[in-house]
């Protein structure tokens, strides 16, 4: 978008804010909202431009979610961050959905463990097989010991937010949140609504200085305007207040501006994103946060096919490509999810992982120097000869070679090896991982400790 058109989007925000309102279906909130001089009117609060743009200026540019034992901090604001998929309860197992188990998250995280390519691990499906009330500590247990990688928790559960600060305690201390730690992703209810359970969990995580990923998802001529601008402008308005509640609790907490909203199919009321709006209402979204000067969370690897097939590789790669070049700090739902976000395709997990590799490396930096340009080889093997066997050729041959399980061989060395389609490579290569794991080094009292906590 242009300037003037980001600048519009964001001024839109603040007059809805301002003369509109949202509702925070919380007492506390209302409470300390109320005390900051915001015009509260039973649960609904309007919020004057100016205090709106000074929590802007008070959320921290970028900050670092720091890691445990061989997982890495993480640089919100400062890089990609993709996270994999998170909250379905189903599975695609060839052309039928069922539903997910606890051993299909645990092969899931152990296919995440190992990829270089998803920095965070979710609660990538939630397994039916488990008792409601025990599923929340079995999947954390689940994440916490078969990964040391970050997580990214859902924010509609009070128990999650619960379970996550205890298990945070016993596995860095009872300082644990003298540093950012724990994300999590809370949703708006649009239009204009943040339930009590949300409000709750931004008043937690605000007060112990831990990051909140505010994303509302405004569907387009359903639960907000048709058009792209009016869904954007809802958005920013949702979004604002997330942030606005934040810095109203402790001034400075560290904040991440989300979107992920999309068009409604006026034929069929879906929510779509394997469509061309959804791709630019994503890249919006990343523009507005950066200008003002925000971390941001948008589009995902999103598509509406049923299959890890051809629609599927187009949409996926259309959407995380259009957030990458936009420069997006955080994506969630990189890899696996499939239907609307309504299901978890192994196959499409293993896809998608390659992809996001592809899309880090898109950008390669092109070295030029006296050795790169080759000028004096060049020289040497002079008109129609053969560049094969130069010392200048063996010394960079493996410059650009890479690991992939996607075919780079002629077509009837592919055959003899079979001749597998992408989705047949996909699901052998996602087995062999799960055989290929190995966990990462764990101390024994912490593990005790995650044992008697989850596992009671």
């Amino acid at each position: 978008m242009r300037f003037q058109d980001i600048k519009g989007i964001h001024e839109a925000g603040l007059r809805i804010l301002e003369r509109t309102g949202v509702v925070f279906q919380d007492a506390e909130a209302l409470e300390l909202l109320s005390q900051r001089g915001l015009a509260v009117d039973g649960q609904r609060v309007r919020m004057a431009a100016h205090y709106v743009e000074a929590s802007v200026r008070s959320a921290p540019r970028s900050f670092v979610v720091h890691g445990r034992g061989s997982g890495a901090d993480l640089v919100f604001g400062g890089s990609l961050i993709v996270a994999a998929t998170g909250g379905s309860s189903s599975v695609l197992e060839g052309l039928d959905r069922r539903a997910g188990t606890l051993a299909d998250l645990e092969d899931l995280v152990k296919v995440m463990h190992q990829s270089r390519n998803i920095d965070m691990i979710a609660f990538a499906v939630d397994p039916q097989d488990v008792a409601p009330k025990k599923r929340h500590l079995r999947s954390l247990h689940t994440l916490l010991t078969l990964s040391d990688k970050s997580v990214v928790f859902p924010g509609y559960s009070p128990q999650v937010a619960e379970a996550a600060t205890v298990t945070a305690e016993i596995l860095w201390g009872a300082d644990w949140h003298d540093e950012p730690r724990l994300l999590f992703v809370a949703n708006t209810m649009s239009p204009l609504v943040i339930e009590s359970e949300t409000c709750r969990l931004i008043l937690r995580l605000a007060r112990l200085r831990q990051p909140v990923c505010v994303t509302p998802c405004v569907m387009g001529g359903a639960t907000g305007p048709t058009t792209m601008a009016g869904i954007l402008a809802l958005q920013h308005a949702e979004a604002l207040a997330g942030l606005v509640l934040t810095q109203v609790v402790r001034e400075g907490a560290p904040f991440v501006y989300g979107g992920s909203s999309s068009v409604t199919s006026m034929l069929t009321g879906d929510l779509l994103f394997g469509v061309p709006q959804y791709w630019a209402l994503m890249c919006a979204t990343v523009q507005i946060a950066h200008y003002l000067g925000l971390p941001c969370r948008a589009g995902g690897g999103l598509t509406d096919s049923h299959l890890p097939d051809m629609q599927a590789g187009i949409e996926t790669a259309m959407g995380l490509g259009a957030v990458a070049r936009c420069g997006v700090d955080f994506v969630l739902h990189g890899t696996g999810t499939i239907s609307s976000v309504n299901a978890v395709s192994f196959e499409k997990l293993i896809i998608d992982d390659e992809l996001v590799g592809m899309i880090r490396r898109r950008n390669l930096p092109i070295e030029v120097d006296d050795d790169t340009l080759a000028l004096d080889t060049i020289e040497t093997v002079g008109p129609g000869g053969s560049y094969l066997l130069e010392p200048h050729t063996l010394a960079h041959c493996r410059d650009y070679t890479r690991t992939t399980f996607f075919n780079r061989r002629r077509h009837d060395i592919w055959r003899k090896r079979g001749g597998r389609d992408l989705p047949t490579a996909a699901r052998e290569r996602f087995r062999a991982l799960v055989e290929a794991y190995s966990p990462p080094e764990s101390d024994d009292i912490i593990r005790r400790q995650l044992d008697a906590y989850c596992l009671r």
